[in-house]
């Protein structure tokens, strides 16, 4: 049956420092660490945090930043016994706060190497390195788009799992580079980091993933971003030589973009995933049929909702300090994503729960967003519902732009392209925001008091 097959994993950092101690495991800005000295910072952290008194099997949540400081303080966390649940650095107080005291999560760590609070007598206890493999063993909190973020429980193997499927269609080696271009408090970054120690890949830290300068300096081959990076790394007109694939996830996609990135010689994987999935769920090559990743099982519902279950599927939410079920009696996770297979590809139509009815007319925001963001002047949309006395509601767009843009133009660009009920009523910039997925509740209010204060 193999290594899954049985009840422990072998820890994947042990692991690698096992298999390639010697080679390179990251590089920072600072210099670079072999597989080994990973291994030894990790195991030095570890112990300081059981002399901070850090039990095993507690939940601890840590404010963690994607760098090497943030990955040895959650590999660190695991090593010690614990659960840790990463959150954003700049998560502000208010809801960090609320968030620990729904979730019943007593110790909190405001920074990597800092002493967690409270801390309290030492424990005395071995180190892990090997973990149940199918046991509660970490969080990652949701970045869904309304209301406040659930925390999806893994256990080890849904993480080895997703990183060993992951593999099969975007191959990783030893000697090829990986930019940590997405933050580890979102399921994305920690998938990075667990394909790279179960290939033995290198991580490279320090640096953005639109940054071609960057990417050319440090020779990175593998890169997991967003369209809007995409579009930006794409803005000069040429691409890095080094870069061999591009995983491109967090929504719909624009086909002309990834056609412009093929043309520049960049070999674009688009992918479903999230994060009670432990990130990937399927993934289009750059030619051919989309496919349902290894250890993933998707179907697609009587009323469109497509629904997943696998190997890679969360253990359940946090509730309080307990486990809660997130699967229907036959094991499926309804995802509450809209979807349909056309021509061999995964097309995601939306989400249900953003749906809205104008004058009558069901608006799916995530339609209009990708006819908008066509305009070659847009970046991105968000597209929100508004109240309105005569239809109910309308739709709003935020949108990010390369530069100026007249609304009116814009407006009757869409009249071209759109029916006239789905033309938002207002365009107003689209706000900076943490994560992936714009926060749709903060920007329906958003838009409200600007459409209150045009009045």
């Amino acid at each position: 049956m193999g290594e899954l097959g049985t009840q422990k994993l072998e820890c994947r950092l042990t692991r690698a420092a096992r298999l390639a101690g010697a080679r390179e495991a990251l590089i920072t800005p600072a210099g670079t660490w072999s597989f080994q000295e990973f291994d030894e910072r990790v195991e030095e952290r570890a112990l300081a945090l059981q002399a901070f008194g850090c039990r095993r099997d507690e939940w601890i949540a840590a404010a963690l930043p994607a760098n090497a400081e943030g990955l040895v303080e959650w590999l660190a966390l695991l090593r010690a016994g614990c659960r840790p649940i990463p959150l954003a650095p700049r998560m502000p107080e208010a809801p960090r706060h609320a968030l620990l005291i729904e979730q019943q999560i007593q110790r909190f760590i405001p920074g990597p190497g800092r002493k967690p609070e409270p801390s309290s007598a030492p424990v005395h206890g071995p180190l892990l390195r090997s973990f149940d493999a199918h046991a509660p063993r970490a969080g990652v909190a949701t970045s869904g788009s309304t209301g406040n973020p659930r925390i999806a429980v893994h256990s080890y193997a849904n993480h080895v799992l997703s990183a060993q499927g992951s593999s099969v269609l975007l191959p990783l080696a030893p000697g090829d580079r990986y930019l940590l271009s997405l933050p580890i408090h979102h399921v994305g970054g920690l998938a990075i980091l667990f394909r790279c120690l179960e290939e033995q890949a290198t991580l490279i830290t320090g640096g953005r993933a639109e940054d071609p300068a960057f990417l050319e300096h440090h020779q990175v081959t593998h890169c997991s971003m967003v369209a809007t990076q995409l579009q930006r790394l794409l803005a000069g007109g040429s691409a890095p030589g080094s870069l061999r694939a591009i995983l491109l996830g967090g929504g719909p996609m624009d086909t002309d973009l990834t056609a412009h990135a093929q043309r520049l010689g960049l070999a674009c994987y688009t992918s479903y995933g999230l994060t009670e999935m432990s990130s990937q769920v399927v993934t289009h090559p750059p030619q051919g049929p989309a496919r349902i990743l290894p250890h993933r099982e998707l179907s697609i519902a009587e009323d469109g909702e497509i629904l997943v279950r696998g190997g890679t599927l969360c253990l359940g939410y946090l509730k309080a300090g307990e486990l809660q079920g997130v699967t229907d009696a036959a094991g499926w996770f309804h995802t509450r994503d809209l979807g349909v297979w056309r021509d061999g590809r995964l097309e995601v139509i939306g989400r249900k729960d953003h749906q809205f009815i104008s004058g009558g007319e069901n608006i799916q925001p995530e339609a209009v967003e990708t006819i908008i963001a066509q305009h070659p002047s847009v970046q991105r949309a968000v597209i929100v519902p508004v109240p309105d006395r005569e239809f109910g509601q309308r739709p709003v767009a935020f949108i990010e732009t390369g530069q100026d843009l007249d609304p009116e133009s814009l407006r009757a660009w869409l009249r071209e392209r759109l029916t006239p009920f789905m033309i938002p009523v207002a365009f107003f910039p689209l706000p900076p925001f943490d994560g992936i997925k714009p926060p749709r509740q903060a920007l329906t209010q958003r838009a409200s008091e600007l459409l209150h204060k045009h009045d």
